[in-house]
This record gives C-alpha cells, sequence and structure tokens, in this order.
C-alpha cells in the first residue's frame, strides 16, 4: 500500500515492495561530528583545534502486517526488504522534500522471531562520503563567451559545500590555460589543451571526491593552487574564470543541510 511516510532507495520505494509494509517512523539524523581541542593556560578553559563531519544515519523503522500464523510469508517480506535495502545509491524520503542523501553502508535489523507479530525493525542508512542532505536541484548561474570574468551564485542549506564548475570551449580553437577562481582561491588547470566544442568540467561524484576532465580526458593531475572549490551556506560566492580564449561558464550549487 501506499502509505503517508514514505521512502524510496535508488527510485524503488519501499511501500511498493509488498502490501503488508507499514513504514513506523522516519528519522532523518543529525551528522556526527568529531572534534579536537586543547587545554588552554591558566587553569581552565579550551580551545578548538580542529572538527570533522563524518557520517549521517538515518533510521527507517517499518513493521509487517501479517498474522503470527503466516510465518514463511512475514520471513518472505522481511528478506525482501533487506534486500532492497542492502545497497549503495541514493535515498529520499518525503520526511525530506526536494532533498536526497547518497547512502554508503547499512545496518540490517536481525528478523528475530517471526511469530510476533508486533515487531518493528529499524534499518539504518549510513551517509560517508556526504553526510549531509542534498537539493535533488542544483542553483545555477551562467555567463556566456567569457575570456576573463566573473558571475556570483548564491549557496543555499544549512552545511558547507562545494561548487561544479564547467567551461565549454566556444572559441573556435584550442584552449590551453584555465584559472577558475572561488571565493579568493584560485585553481588552476594549465596545459589541458581544451579542444574546440569541448567542455571543461569540475565536478564531484557521490563520494564528493572532485573530477576534472577536459572532453573525455581525465585532467585532474594538472591542478594546482586550492584543491577544491569549497563553500560556505547562507553567502553569495563570486566565481572568476581567466582562460587563453573564450568560452561559456556555468557554476552550480546543490545546498546542503544538517
Amino acid at each position: 500500500m501506499i502509505l503517508s511516510r514514505r521512502v524510496a532507495l535508488g527510485g524503488e520505494y519501499l511501500d511498493e515492495l509488498d502490501e503488508s509494509i507499514v513504514i513506523r517512523s522516519v528519522d532523518p539524523g543529525v551528522p556526527h561530528e568529531a572534534t579536537g581541542t586543547a587545554d588552554r593556560m591558566g587553569g581552565w578553559g579550551s580551545r578548538l583545534t580542529n572538527q570533522h563531519w563524518q557520517s549521517l544515519d538515518v533510521m527507517v523503522a517499518f513493521a509487517i502486517d501479517l498474522p503470527k500464523t503466516r510465518i514463511a510469508e512475514r520471513r518472505a517480506v522481511f528478506d525482501k526488504v533487506i534486500a532492497w535495502a542492502n545497497r549503495k545509491g541514493w535515498l529520499t524520503t518525503n520526511e525530506m522534500e526536494g532533498r536526497r542523501i547518497y547512502v554508503d553502508k547499512i545496518v540490517i535489523p536481525g528478523g528475530g522471531d517471526m511469530r510476533d507479530w508486533m515487531s518493528e525493525y529499524t534499518i539504518t542508512f549510513r551517509a560517508l562520503g556526504v553526510p549531509f542532505w542534498r537539493d535533488r536541484t542544483a542553483v545555477e548561474a551562467r555567463k556566456n563567451k567569457v575570456t576573463k570574468g566573473s558571475l556570483t551564485i548564491d549557496v543555499g542549506g544549512t552545511a558547507p559545500g562545494n561548487l561544479d564548475i564547467s567551461f565549454e570551449n566556444v572559441s573556435g580553437k584550442q584552449i590551453n590555460d584555465v584559472t577558475f577562481t572561488v571565493d579568493g582561491k584560485d585553481l588552476i588547470l594549465k596545459g589541458v589543451n581544451l579542444g574546440a566544442g569541448e567542455t571543461l568540467d569540475f565536478y564531484h561524484g557521490t563520494d564528493d571526491r572532485v573530477r576534472i576532465k577536459a572532453g573525455s580526458r581525465n585532467v585532474y593531475s594538472l591542478l594546482r593552487g586550492a584543491n577544491d572549490s569549497y563553500v560556505q551556506p547562507g553567502t553569495t560566492v563570486t566565481v572568476a574564470v581567466d582562460a587563453t580564449r573564450a568560452g561559456n561558464l556555468v557554476v552550480k550549487s546543490y545546498a546542503r543541510w544538517f
């Protein structure tokens, strides 16, 4: 049955696996943070030395609406749910409308005594690469036919993130060097040899690691200067480009949320 609480993994909905599945609760979770401190001189107080957002757990609790006399059927439904959950992918729920989170690992519950028809089972979906919920749709800013110029983009959300940047060569000739500047930090790419009609893509995978491609070629090894396009939420960021020839600059921001 289609329920008021809905959860999908990879676009496949939990409540559509079997009519007996009842989703009891969905907890979107909060990121787990590790912090380091050092004692201050004087006999009291401490100072923060570092902090790192490590993971986020989304908890989904479900029950099986079948009587205890139908043990084999209850077990079959439970196994179907575990098979559905036991994979990586994008998790969505109507509890977090318009947002999604990439699941790297799950913690599965034990089935217990299938005669206990009132049992509730909780699956933990763990995000490690990006321990935040992310907007499904990006905010985008564009500037066409620019050799040296800038634009601004609004970064939403409540958690820190980064920008995806692309630069399409529309000059008709090869572009050798491109530098992106994000909030004053330079991402320098010399010798990219971007052909006419090709696009230089600076983007992030589901694990949040930077990828850089010139057309189909991996040019990450050419990166100098800053190592990523980090931005803070609730800010307006200036992104500039300095290239040897003209191209179309596109910047995207996927807001992240605690």
